[in-house]
Protein backbone atom coordinates (compact mmCIF):
# COMPACT_ATOMS: atom_id res chain seq x y z
CA UNK A 1 0.00 0.00 0.00
CA UNK A 2 2.66 2.49 1.05
CA UNK A 3 4.70 1.75 -2.51
CA UNK A 4 1.15 2.46 -4.36
CA UNK A 5 0.40 5.79 -2.40
CA UNK A 6 4.43 6.86 -3.28
CA UNK A 7 3.46 5.93 -7.69
CA UNK A 8 0.15 8.25 -6.87
CA UNK A 9 1.85 10.81 -5.92
CA UNK A 10 5.44 10.97 -8.15
CA UNK A 11 2.29 10.22 -11.09
CA UNK A 12 0.22 13.11 -10.39
CA UNK A 13 1.83 15.80 -9.10
CA UNK A 14 3.16 17.37 -11.71
CA UNK A 15 -0.14 17.03 -13.23
CA UNK A 16 -1.51 18.83 -10.05
CA UNK A 17 0.72 21.72 -9.73
CA UNK A 18 0.44 22.10 -13.72
CA UNK A 19 -3.51 22.76 -13.57
CA UNK A 20 -3.56 24.47 -10.44
CA UNK A 21 -0.92 26.98 -11.48
CA UNK A 22 -2.72 27.27 -15.05
CA UNK A 23 -6.15 28.17 -13.29
CA UNK A 24 -4.50 31.12 -11.05
CA UNK A 25 -2.40 32.63 -13.51
CA UNK A 26 -5.56 32.85 -16.09
CA UNK A 27 -7.40 34.50 -12.98
CA UNK A 28 -4.38 36.58 -13.02
CA UNK A 29 -4.28 37.44 -16.22
CA UNK A 30 -7.83 38.72 -15.77
CA UNK A 31 -7.47 40.80 -12.45
CA UNK A 32 -9.45 38.71 -10.97
CA UNK A 33 -7.30 39.11 -7.75
CA UNK A 34 -6.96 42.93 -7.91
CA UNK A 35 -11.07 43.30 -8.30
CA UNK A 36 -12.42 40.69 -5.49
CA UNK A 37 -11.08 39.82 -2.38
CA UNK A 38 -13.95 36.46 -2.49
CA UNK A 39 -13.53 34.45 -5.40
CA UNK A 40 -12.59 31.00 -6.48
CA UNK A 41 -9.43 30.27 -7.33
CA UNK A 42 -9.33 26.21 -8.94
CA UNK A 43 -12.40 25.19 -10.13
CA UNK A 44 -11.38 21.09 -10.81
CA UNK A 45 -14.57 20.13 -12.72
CA UNK A 46 -12.96 22.13 -15.39
CA UNK A 47 -9.54 22.56 -14.37
CA UNK A 48 -8.60 19.55 -12.84
CA UNK A 49 -7.65 16.27 -14.50
CA UNK A 50 -7.83 12.99 -12.60
CA UNK A 51 -9.06 12.98 -8.92
CA UNK A 52 -8.39 17.17 -8.80
CA UNK A 53 -11.65 17.24 -10.65
CA UNK A 54 -13.53 16.48 -7.74
CA UNK A 55 -11.98 19.14 -5.64
CA UNK A 56 -12.37 23.23 -5.72
CA UNK A 57 -10.59 25.93 -4.03
CA UNK A 58 -12.09 29.47 -2.82
CA UNK A 59 -10.30 32.67 -1.60
CA UNK A 60 -11.40 34.94 1.08
CA UNK A 61 -9.15 37.89 1.56
CA UNK A 62 -5.66 35.87 2.15
CA UNK A 63 -8.09 32.85 3.79
CA UNK A 64 -8.46 29.71 1.46
CA UNK A 65 -11.16 27.24 2.00
CA UNK A 66 -11.08 23.87 -0.07
CA UNK A 67 -13.43 21.71 -0.62
CA UNK A 68 -13.90 18.00 -1.57
CA UNK A 69 -17.21 16.51 -3.71
CA UNK A 70 -16.54 12.68 -3.85
CA UNK A 71 -14.47 10.15 -2.05
CA UNK A 72 -10.73 9.59 -2.86
CA UNK A 73 -8.53 6.86 -1.64
CA UNK A 74 -5.60 9.52 -1.42
CA UNK A 75 -7.81 12.52 0.09
CA UNK A 76 -4.80 13.45 2.89
CA UNK A 77 -2.25 13.39 0.14
CA UNK A 78 -4.44 15.48 -2.20
CA UNK A 79 -5.53 17.74 0.76
CA UNK A 80 -1.97 18.19 2.00
CA UNK A 81 -1.00 19.13 -2.32
CA UNK A 82 -3.47 21.85 -2.48
CA UNK A 83 -2.80 23.45 1.07
CA UNK A 84 1.31 23.32 -0.30
CA UNK A 85 -0.49 25.54 -2.98
CA UNK A 86 -2.43 27.64 -1.23
CA UNK A 87 0.57 28.27 0.91
CA UNK A 88 2.71 29.24 -2.11
CA UNK A 89 -0.03 31.90 -2.33
CA UNK A 90 0.64 33.63 0.51
CA UNK A 91 -2.33 32.22 2.31
CA UNK A 92 -2.72 33.17 6.34
CA UNK A 93 -4.94 30.09 6.66
CA UNK A 94 -6.42 27.15 5.05
CA UNK A 95 -9.63 25.02 6.34
CA UNK A 96 -10.74 21.82 4.18
CA UNK A 97 -14.36 20.59 4.29
CA UNK A 98 -15.46 17.14 2.44
CA UNK A 99 -19.01 17.15 1.38
CA UNK A 100 -20.30 13.62 1.21
CA UNK A 101 -22.93 11.85 -1.21
CA UNK A 102 -25.02 11.65 1.28
CA UNK A 103 -25.47 13.31 4.60
CA UNK A 104 -24.28 16.24 6.16
CA UNK A 105 -20.69 17.14 6.36
CA UNK A 106 -18.74 17.53 8.79
CA UNK A 107 -17.43 20.61 10.04
CA UNK A 108 -13.99 22.03 8.46
CA UNK A 109 -11.10 21.55 9.75
CA UNK A 110 -7.71 23.52 9.88
CA UNK A 111 -5.13 22.77 7.14
CA UNK A 112 -2.93 25.81 8.01
CA UNK A 113 -2.74 28.68 10.38
CA UNK A 114 -5.09 30.33 12.21
CA UNK A 115 -8.44 31.00 10.65
CA UNK A 116 -10.80 34.03 12.12
CA UNK A 117 -12.97 32.46 14.36
CA UNK A 118 -15.26 35.78 13.83
CA UNK A 119 -17.01 36.40 10.41
CA UNK A 120 -14.83 38.99 8.89
CA UNK A 121 -15.67 40.95 5.50
CA UNK A 122 -14.54 40.07 2.38
CA UNK A 123 -15.07 42.57 -0.99
CA UNK A 124 -16.87 40.85 -4.08
CA UNK A 125 -19.35 42.19 -6.64
CA UNK A 126 -22.19 44.65 -5.52
CA UNK A 127 -20.32 45.03 -1.39
CA UNK A 128 -18.81 42.97 1.04
CA UNK A 129 -19.95 40.11 2.49
CA UNK A 130 -19.15 38.22 6.02
CA UNK A 131 -17.42 35.22 5.88
CA UNK A 132 -17.05 32.43 8.27
CA UNK A 133 -14.16 30.17 8.20
CA UNK A 134 -15.02 28.09 11.21
CA UNK A 135 -18.16 26.21 12.75
CA UNK A 136 -20.47 26.54 9.20
CA UNK A 137 -20.37 23.84 6.56
CA UNK A 138 -20.36 27.06 4.20
CA UNK A 139 -18.09 30.36 4.08
CA UNK A 140 -21.75 32.27 3.63
CA UNK A 141 -20.73 33.45 -0.15
CA UNK A 142 -22.19 31.63 -3.16
CA UNK A 143 -19.71 33.15 -5.56
CA UNK A 144 -21.30 31.13 -8.40
CA UNK A 145 -23.61 34.35 -8.57
CA UNK A 146 -21.45 36.61 -9.10
CA UNK A 147 -22.56 37.59 -12.66
CA UNK A 148 -26.05 37.70 -11.14
CA UNK A 149 -24.94 40.55 -8.25
CA UNK A 150 -23.19 42.30 -10.96
CA UNK A 151 -26.17 42.16 -12.97
CA UNK A 152 -28.40 43.41 -10.07
CA UNK A 153 -25.78 45.98 -9.01
CA UNK A 154 -26.26 48.02 -12.74
CA UNK A 155 -30.04 47.59 -12.63
CA UNK A 156 -32.05 47.64 -9.26
CA UNK A 157 -31.68 51.51 -7.85
CA UNK A 158 -35.23 52.19 -7.09
CA UNK A 159 -36.28 48.74 -7.52
CA UNK A 160 -38.93 47.28 -4.56
CA UNK A 161 -37.24 43.46 -4.40
CA UNK A 162 -38.31 40.40 -2.49
CA UNK A 163 -35.30 37.77 -2.44
CA UNK A 164 -36.19 34.29 -1.57
CA UNK A 165 -33.97 31.28 -0.24
CA UNK A 166 -31.99 34.18 0.37
CA UNK A 167 -29.17 32.33 2.49
CA UNK A 168 -26.92 34.87 3.64
CA UNK A 169 -28.47 38.19 1.89
CA UNK A 170 -25.53 38.60 -0.59
CA UNK A 171 -28.48 39.19 -3.58
CA UNK A 172 -30.38 41.83 -0.85
CA UNK A 173 -26.86 43.46 -0.18
CA UNK A 174 -26.21 44.13 -4.05
CA UNK A 175 -29.74 45.43 -4.24
CA UNK A 176 -29.10 47.60 -1.62
CA UNK A 177 -26.00 49.26 -2.41
CA UNK A 178 -27.57 49.45 -6.08
CA UNK A 179 -30.20 51.94 -4.99
CA UNK A 180 -32.83 49.85 -4.57
CA UNK A 181 -35.90 51.59 -2.56
CA UNK A 182 -36.28 49.06 -0.37
CA UNK A 183 -35.57 45.50 -0.19
CA UNK A 184 -37.35 41.58 1.70
CA UNK A 185 -35.05 39.29 2.65
CA UNK A 186 -36.78 35.98 3.37
CA UNK A 187 -35.24 32.61 4.16
CA UNK A 188 -36.37 29.51 6.29
CA UNK A 189 -33.33 29.54 8.75
CA UNK A 190 -33.48 32.05 11.49
CA UNK A 191 -29.50 31.54 11.39
CA UNK A 192 -29.08 32.68 8.31
CA UNK A 193 -31.68 35.54 8.29
CA UNK A 194 -29.86 37.03 11.01
CA UNK A 195 -26.36 36.33 9.35
CA UNK A 196 -28.39 39.13 6.32
CA UNK A 197 -29.03 41.04 8.44
CA UNK A 198 -25.79 41.24 9.80
CA UNK A 199 -24.50 41.28 6.05
CA UNK A 200 -26.92 44.26 5.35
CA UNK A 201 -25.67 46.31 8.50
CA UNK A 202 -21.97 45.85 7.84
CA UNK A 203 -22.81 47.44 4.45
CA UNK A 204 -24.15 50.83 5.82
CA UNK A 205 -27.82 50.13 4.51
CA UNK A 206 -30.54 52.06 6.32
CA UNK A 207 -32.73 49.84 8.59
CA UNK A 208 -36.06 51.40 7.28
CA UNK A 209 -35.08 49.95 3.26
CA UNK A 210 -34.61 46.56 4.60
CA UNK A 211 -37.02 43.82 5.81
CA UNK A 212 -36.28 40.41 7.29
CA UNK A 213 -38.20 37.53 7.40
CA UNK A 214 -37.76 33.78 8.82
CA UNK A 215 -40.05 31.33 7.29
CA UNK A 216 -41.30 29.04 4.78
CA UNK A 217 -41.32 30.72 1.53
CA UNK A 218 -44.72 28.90 0.35
CA UNK A 219 -46.29 30.63 3.66
CA UNK A 220 -44.97 33.44 3.01
CA UNK A 221 -45.64 34.12 -0.58
CA UNK A 222 -49.61 33.98 -0.59
CA UNK A 223 -49.11 36.14 3.17
CA UNK A 224 -47.39 39.37 1.31
CA UNK A 225 -49.74 38.45 -1.65
CA UNK A 226 -52.58 39.06 1.29
CA UNK A 227 -50.79 42.16 2.62
CA UNK A 228 -51.23 43.38 -1.28
CA UNK A 229 -47.09 43.52 -1.62
CA UNK A 230 -45.92 43.89 -4.91
CA UNK A 231 -42.22 44.00 -6.36
CA UNK A 232 -40.21 45.22 -9.17
CA UNK A 233 -38.06 42.05 -9.05
CA UNK A 234 -38.36 38.80 -6.83
CA UNK A 235 -35.44 36.67 -6.83
CA UNK A 236 -36.34 32.50 -6.47
CA UNK A 237 -33.04 30.66 -6.15
CA UNK A 238 -34.31 27.42 -4.23
CA UNK A 239 -32.17 24.54 -2.76
CA UNK A 240 -32.66 21.31 -4.51
CA UNK A 241 -34.95 19.98 -1.41
CA UNK A 242 -36.00 22.01 1.70
CA UNK A 243 -38.09 20.65 4.64
CA UNK A 244 -40.20 23.32 6.23
CA UNK A 245 -40.08 24.28 9.86
CA UNK A 246 -41.65 22.64 13.26
CA UNK A 247 -44.48 24.87 12.36
CA UNK A 248 -44.73 25.00 8.95
CA UNK A 249 -47.49 22.71 7.82
CA UNK A 250 -49.46 22.62 3.98
CA UNK A 251 -52.75 22.56 3.53
CA UNK A 252 -53.19 19.04 5.23
CA UNK A 253 -51.77 19.35 8.00
CA UNK A 254 -48.26 17.70 6.55
CA UNK A 255 -44.75 19.34 6.84
CA UNK A 256 -44.08 21.94 4.04
CA UNK A 257 -41.56 20.34 1.80
CA UNK A 258 -39.99 21.67 -1.23
CA UNK A 259 -38.39 19.86 -4.24
CA UNK A 260 -37.01 21.00 -7.94
CA UNK A 261 -38.14 17.89 -9.55
CA UNK A 262 -42.35 18.55 -8.56
CA UNK A 263 -42.22 21.54 -6.94
CA UNK A 264 -41.01 24.28 -9.25
CA UNK A 265 -43.65 25.46 -11.09
CA UNK A 266 -45.90 25.93 -7.84
CA UNK A 267 -43.47 28.31 -6.81
CA UNK A 268 -42.91 30.17 -9.76
CA UNK A 269 -47.22 31.05 -10.05
CA UNK A 270 -46.94 32.08 -6.45
CA UNK A 271 -43.62 34.48 -7.04
CA UNK A 272 -45.17 35.62 -10.07
CA UNK A 273 -48.53 37.09 -8.75
CA UNK A 274 -45.99 39.53 -6.56
CA UNK A 275 -44.57 41.47 -9.87
CA UNK A 276 -45.13 44.21 -11.18
CA UNK A 277 -45.92 43.78 -14.87
CA UNK A 278 -42.81 44.99 -16.52
CA UNK A 279 -41.13 43.80 -13.58
CA UNK A 280 -38.07 41.23 -12.79
CA UNK A 281 -38.18 37.67 -11.72
CA UNK A 282 -34.99 36.24 -11.39
CA UNK A 283 -35.14 32.36 -11.20
CA UNK A 284 -31.84 30.04 -10.99
CA UNK A 285 -31.51 26.17 -9.66
CA UNK A 286 -28.58 24.42 -8.60
CA UNK A 287 -29.44 20.73 -9.80
CA UNK A 288 -27.25 18.73 -12.67
CA UNK A 289 -30.59 16.27 -12.19
CA UNK A 290 -33.45 19.11 -13.77
CA UNK A 291 -32.77 19.69 -17.07
CA UNK A 292 -33.05 22.99 -18.63
CA UNK A 293 -36.10 21.86 -20.72
CA UNK A 294 -37.75 20.52 -17.68
CA UNK A 295 -36.76 23.79 -15.71
CA UNK A 296 -37.95 25.52 -18.99
CA UNK A 297 -41.59 23.91 -18.69
CA UNK A 298 -42.31 24.49 -15.20
CA UNK A 299 -41.65 28.10 -15.71
CA UNK A 300 -43.68 28.53 -18.62
CA UNK A 301 -46.25 26.46 -16.73
CA UNK A 302 -46.74 28.95 -14.11
CA UNK A 303 -46.39 32.26 -16.72
CA UNK A 304 -49.42 30.39 -18.51
CA UNK A 305 -51.81 29.63 -15.50
CA UNK A 306 -51.21 33.26 -14.92
CA UNK A 307 -51.79 34.60 -17.99
CA UNK A 308 -48.25 36.37 -18.32
CA UNK A 309 -45.81 36.04 -20.86
CA UNK A 310 -41.74 35.92 -20.22
CA UNK A 311 -39.11 38.01 -22.00
CA UNK A 312 -35.64 36.92 -21.35
CA UNK A 313 -33.01 39.03 -20.44
CA UNK A 314 -30.51 37.47 -19.52
CA UNK A 315 -29.57 33.33 -19.00
CA UNK A 316 -27.49 32.31 -15.79
CA UNK A 317 -25.14 30.16 -16.04
CA UNK A 318 -21.79 29.11 -14.55
CA UNK A 319 -19.06 32.07 -14.44
CA UNK A 320 -16.25 31.92 -16.12
CA UNK A 321 -14.66 30.69 -12.92
CA UNK A 322 -16.69 27.56 -12.53
CA UNK A 323 -15.32 26.43 -16.14
CA UNK A 324 -16.72 22.71 -16.99
CA UNK A 325 -15.55 20.66 -19.38
CA UNK A 326 -17.99 20.10 -22.92
CA UNK A 327 -17.67 16.28 -22.45
CA UNK A 328 -19.19 16.85 -18.86
CA UNK A 329 -22.36 18.66 -19.46
CA UNK A 330 -23.54 17.15 -16.07
CA UNK A 331 -21.33 19.32 -14.25
CA UNK A 332 -23.07 22.37 -15.29
CA UNK A 333 -25.01 22.78 -12.58
CA UNK A 334 -26.40 26.45 -12.60
CA UNK A 335 -29.32 27.54 -14.69
CA UNK A 336 -31.84 29.90 -14.65
CA UNK A 337 -33.13 33.28 -16.14
CA UNK A 338 -33.83 36.56 -15.73
CA UNK A 339 -36.79 37.37 -17.13
CA UNK A 340 -39.23 40.54 -17.68
CA UNK A 341 -42.48 39.92 -16.58
CA UNK A 342 -44.98 41.13 -19.61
Amino acid sequence: MPRKKICFMTATQKEFHEDLNRAWQWREERGVFRQLEACRVFHGAGEGRGPLQFWAVDRFQDHYWITQWEDSKNTVSIFEELTRFCVSKNARSVVGLGRPEQGVPALPKILHGQPPEERFLAREVGGSYLIQMMGARHPGLFMDHSPLRAWLKDRAQGWRVLNTFAYTGSLSVTCGNAGAAHVTTLDLSKSTVAWAQENWIANQLPEDRGRFISGDVFEWLPRLKREKQMYDCVILDPPSFSRGSRGSRGSRGKKSNFSTAKDLEKLHALALELVERGGVLVTSINSANVTWDAYQAQVLGAAQKLGVQLEVLERIDQPDTFPTLLSRPQERYLKGWILRVI
